[in-house]
């Protein structure tokens, strides 16, 4: 779903202010980033990036979901 609504963001914005500003705009998702899951967020094409809360908050979880970026 994250990826769908991402990628309807972006063609929102290709159909009101055309393709070139649509390429120039990064979608974040800011749902429920985990460790366990940021990667396949970063992987999604429609998905430029994640808004990190509360796994942000503890260092071990902050450090897994860095080393699991990649």
């Amino acid at each position: 779903i994250a990826s769908d609504i991402c990628k309807y963001i972006v063609e929102v914005i290709a159909n009101k202010y055309g393709e070139e500003v649509a390429k120039g705009v990064y979608v974040l998702y800011g749902g429920s980033v985990k460790p366990n899951n940021i990667k396949e967020y970063l992987d999604d094409e429609y998905i430029d990036g994640a808004l990190v809360g509360g796994a942000s908050l503890a260092i071990e979880s902050y450090k897994e979901l860095i080393v699991n970026m990649k």
